[in-house]
């Protein structure tokens, strides 16, 4: 049996029917950092520099991977539970090394209609200047897919466990059906399921992405990103990042697997801190409307989703932004402040950041308003930040004088 998360994650090599190693004198707790760029040729990565093949697992050159960053990935793999991981320099890489190695030129993506907006800043140029033709469906609706799929072929679908900003659940389970009875590939971008609240392989999905800079690493001080599937994808995407260099620093991937030693004790907090203040922001006058999994516990049932995460958005009885604006310069505890999964709380508006590049009548026919609010959750005391919000939406109008700003 496959230990909890918990353990998992400080004992990757730990299996109950294995018989213990014996320690070496002295081991170190926490791993080195190999630091080395270049290694001497005269052990297997001579041969692997020549054909290519175990090049992954080789020590020869810093771009190609590190004892430091192997051990990262196989950390990530065993969490999502795939073959193998591969770590990129960003987020965004991972994102874009998984659509341009998986998508021939000239190919066609079904991708979600709501998804961040740097996915959907790669599909406008970078995949469009391929010749790749994009299709787009609502991931919480799987008809809707297997009729493009009845359609026409694809060469990849594309969604987001919990999508970005609204926080949609997509049914992935039954979206991989869809697509293994149609032979596409199917690649989930599971950011805000933080490794822990689904594991879309197990689902039926192909590859997952995750940008590791959020949840994985926890500490909002390391850029990084994850590819996760079976051996032959990962090797193809290992191609494209060597041959772009989007590669992972050393001292990046051991910081990254340091923070996912805490990563089931900081999302515990976070995702029970994010319900407790998604509930209390939908009975408030001030609010609208609040979007956030737990409060469509149907919409996580189907997915399926474990819990709820912890990014919530929310839109104010006022649609003016100036409303949005004050709301912001009142908070105190809560940070003005883009990107999410961290032990902070942070509050953001995505027209502004996250999908700031998205032509503006287009966001707003995807429902997301110029003044949606979307907050990452920390693990700071979650009575502490109520009281900040509760402060910011004193009155329905939100009006605030100079002083207090």
């Amino acid at each position: 049996m496959m230990p909890s998360p918990s353990t998992l994650l400080l004992h990757p090599d730990y299996a109950e029917d294995r018989e213990p190693d014996p320690a070496t004198p002295g081991r170190a707790i926490a791993p080195p950092i190999a630091r080395s760029t270049i290694h001497t040729l005269d052990g297997p990565g001579a041969d692997a520099l020549v054909t290519g093949q175990g090049l992954r697992g080789a020590d020869v050159y810093g771009r190609f991977g590190t004892a430091t960053t192997r051990e990262a990935a196989k950390l990530i793999a065993r969490l999502e539970h795939g073959e193998a991981a591969l770590l990129t320099s960003s987020g965004m890489a991972a994102i874009t090394t998984t659509l341009t190695t998986l998508i021939p030129v000239g190919g066609r993506l079904a991708c979600a209609d709501v998804v961040y907006g740097g996915t959907d800043s790669v599909i406008a140029t970078d995949l469009a200047a391929r010749g790749i033709h994009t299709s787009r469906f609502d991931a919480c609706d799987p008809a809707q897919l297997e009729a493009l799929l009845r359609e026409q072929p694809f060469d990849l679908v594309w969604c987001e466990s919990i999508g970005n900003p609204l926080l949609q659940v997509a049914r992935v389970r039954e979206l991989a059906a869809a697509c293994r009875a149609a032979g596409v590939p199917l690649g989930v971008d599971a950011t805000f399921a933080g490794g822990m609240a689904q594991h879309p392989l197990e689902l039926g999905a192909t590859v997952v992405v995750h940008s590791a800079t959020k949840y994985l690493n926890g500490h909002s001080d390391v850029i990084a990103g994850a590819i996760v599937s079976d051996d032959a994808t990962i090797d193809r995407c290992f191609a494209t990042m060597c041959h772009t260099g989007c590669c992972i620093d050393p001292q990046a991937a051991w910081l990254l697997a340091r923070g996912l030693r805490t990563l089931p004790l900081r999302w515990d907090r976070q995702v029970r801190s994010a319900s407790l203040l998604a509930a209390r922001l939908a009975e408030h006058p001030a609010v609208a409307r609040v979007h956030h999994p737990s409060l469509a516990p149907d919409a996580m049932r189907a997915a399926p989703l474990s819990s709820a995460g912890a990014v919530l958005a929310f839109e104010l009885v006022d649609p003016d932004l100036a409303a949005a604006d004050r709301l912001l310069a009142r908070l105190r505890l809560c940070t003005h402040a883009t990107s999410l999964g961290g032990i902070e709380t942070l509050i953001c508006l995505p027209a502004r950041t996250s999908h700031a590049s998205l032509d503006p009548q287009l966001r707003r026919s995807r429902g997301i308003s110029d003044t949606l609010l979307r907050s990452s959750v920390g693990i700071e005391d979650p009575e502490d930040l109520w009281a900040d919000l509760a402060r910011a939406l004193a009155d329905a109008s939100l009006q605030v004088d100079d002083s207090a700003r």
